[in-house]
């Protein structure tokens, strides 16, 4: 072993930590130790002189992790002549160490220590980094998957909101947004433009028609609603735009417009006669569906050149056929907007008439069939405008009621009439019946029986001589309430006519539940009674025979000939009204009528109808 210290000035000088370690075995020969030898000072200086020479390698255990098998190592490389390395940390010191054994000869081993601990610092940080790396890689993964999933979520939610904002939520239809959207696209992308162009076809010159519009109104969808349910009105909804949708293509789209109004807007039709066709092929196949509608046809630029009228111009040919018994078809023509221009006028003329109380009331009388005696008379409102001329009461009534003015105005008539009745009464010793009408609107006020009491305590009338007539329409919301009231007026003695009797699906009912006194037979039934082999003798009789039992009076209006007068005298109506008799006559010709001049009568009948 001296022979090897020749090489301490060389060890010394090597830059390894080197240290010579011998074996120390039992008898049996088995290792149990070894010994230092040799260190050198690099050696030394890493271990902080803890392992110098002499000492046993067992007493340095603490510079090496306690499981560290270190003696197995030893014996490997003695045994079988092989280098070994071992990297591990020491707690002790707090670094790491690359340990390296080598044998030497038999039984003696170098045994190299090299500090790794920047290394395994080196080797932990990108070890961290990796794992790290790898789990933002994964979270990354993760995001982009959850971000294709929120993605693909935010899409098919704005799918459905899109969905949602342009469809018909009950049929699926498109809806008035998208048709609003749909007209707008056209007038920016200059296909109207187009539409107003002219296409040459040899030396003609004609209009390119490039839309129509078909709006329909589905009819009586309230009936349904009323006497199945919402649930049935809604069935009727569907199954309209079934049929709609039957229709649609690149050309046509259908949509639900609002509450029972759908639209069909096609694209480039070479003709009014296209949209007849379709338009009669879908009433022909609703009304196989058991559905009728009124359906309004117009035509771009045919019938206007602006965008914003072809809507209101198919709604007032849909309006033309409501008022002509429904479930048809029209085109617009152009004195429907005539029409329309005189019933704005008209409405914005109301006000200003109520206002400065330009109303008139005149008073129909009413005659005994048999004796010829007046009954009394019924109040009608006229109206005289000095542009205008005489307005029909079927024309700003309905106008009146739409705008709730019918209230004040049907109150200046109460009162008027009332005021009437009293100075007849009082001068004339008046015994008969004044009838006023009643709109729907104006019963259906919390008030009006305060109003119509506070009306008969003013003027002291007797309240049999009063009689409130009422249509049908006092029937379109609360029956019950309505029954309600007109069982109030009737306890207080005033007499209650139904009018325009015969002309609503459901008058025979309302003889059952009303407190009614007069039944008045609409003039459509006089007008042709006299006819021969006419049903409307036999209908009349019936009626009269029937409410006759009933204990009701019973009044014809529209009378203007004697042969009407004989065959309502033959089926025992009771009383008569109409120009035969006598024509609707202002105040003054009433107070000499009823002073005793027959000459008034004859004064009013030789007026126009036309003015009255």
């Amino acid at each position: 072993m001296q022979d090897s210290l020749d090489y301490k000035q060389i060890l010394n000088a090597v830059p390894q930590a080197v240290c010579v370690v011998s074996a120390i075995r039992d008898d049996s020969g088995k290792l149990i130790d070894c010994r230092v030898e040799y260190t050198n000072i690099q050696f030394l200086t890493i271990t902080q002189n803890e392992i110098t020479s002499g000492m046993l390698w067992s007493a340095i255990s603490e510079l090496l992790p306690k499981d560290f098998p270190w003696l197995s190592i030893f014996e490997d490389v003695i045994r079988n002549d092989y280098n070994a390395t071992r990297n591990f940390y020491s707690q002790k010191s707090g670094r790491w160490f690359m340990l390296s054994v080598n044998q030497l000869s038999p039984d003696v081993v170098v045994v190299k220590l090299e500090d790794i601990s920047q290394t395994k610092t080196l080797e932990q940080t990108v070890h961290r980094q990796d794992v790290r790396n790898m789990a933002l890689t994964e979270e990354l993964s993760l995001t982009r998957n959850e971000m294709r999933v929120k993605l693909e979520s935010i899409q098919t939610l704005n799918r459905q909101l899109q969905f949602a904002a342009f469809h018909d939520s009950l049929t699926n239809l498109f809806n008035r947004s998208w048709f609003n959207r749909m007209l707008g696209d056209i007038r920016t992308s200059g296909v109207a433009s187009i539409a107003t162009s002219k296409e040459e076809k040899g030396n003609q010159t004609t209009d390119v028609i490039n839309f129509g519009l078909l709006l329909i109104d589905i009819d009586n969808l309230k009936n349904v609603n009323d006497a199945n349910g919402h649930n049935a009105g809604d069935s009727v909804l569907r199954q309209m735009a079934t049929i709609l949708r039957h229709y649609e293509s690149d050309r046509i789209t259908a949509f639900r417009f609002e509450g029972d109004e759908f639209i069909l807007l096609v694209k480039n039709i070479s003709s009014r006669e296209e949209m007849t066709l379709l338009g009669y092929k879908i009433i022909e196949q609703a009304n196989v569906e058991g559905i009728g509608f009124s359906g309004g046809i117009s035509i771009y630029p045919e019938d206007t050149s602006n965008l914003d009228h072809i809507l209101k111009y198919a709604d007032m040919a849909k309006s033309d056929v409501k008022k002509n018994g429904k479930n048809g078809i029209h085109f617009f023509r152009q004195v429907m907007e005539e029409r329309f221009l005189r019933r704005m006028l008209i409405e914005s003329k109301l006000t200003v008439a109520l206002e400065k109380n330009l109303f008139q009331l005149y008073f129909q009388p009413q005659f005994d069939v048999i004796t010829g005696k007046l009954r009394g008379f019924e109040a009608l409102l006229r109206w005289h405008d000095d542009e205008l001329g005489w307005i029909s009461p079927d024309q700003f009534i309905p106008l009146a009621e739409d705008s709730r003015q019918v209230v004040p105005l049907g109150q200046w008539v109460m009162d008027t009439a009332l005021d009437t009745l009293s100075k007849w009464e009082l001068e004339y010793h008046f015994d008969g019946i004044m009838s006023i009408n009643v709109s729907p609107v104006q019963l259906k006020t919390p008030d009006f029986i305060d109003k119509l009491k506070d009306g008969l305590d003013r003027t002291k009338v007797r309240p049999e001589h009063l009689e409130i007539e009422i249509t049908e329409g006092v029937f379109i919301d609360n029956v019950q309430d309505t029954v309600r009231k007109l069982n109030d007026i009737r306890r207080m003695g005033i007499g209650i006519s139904l009018d325009d009797f015969g002309t609503g699906y459901s008058a025979l009912r309302y003889l059952q539940i009303l407190p009614l006194t007069t039944l008045k037979i609409d003039k459509s039934f006089i007008s042709n009674i006299s006819e021969e082999n006419g049903v409307e003798a036999n209908i009349t009789e019936s009626i009269v025979s029937m409410v006759s039992k009933m204990g009701l009076d019973t009044i014809a209006e529209g009378v203007e000939n004697n042969s009407q007068l004989d065959m309502l005298k033959k089926i025992n109506c009771h009383n008569v009204q109409g120009f035969l008799k006598g024509k609707p006559m202002p105040m003054q010709l009433c107070d000499r009528m009823l002073a005793g001049d027959d000459s008034a009568v004859l004064t009013i009948n030789n007026v126009t109808p036309e003015s009255l």
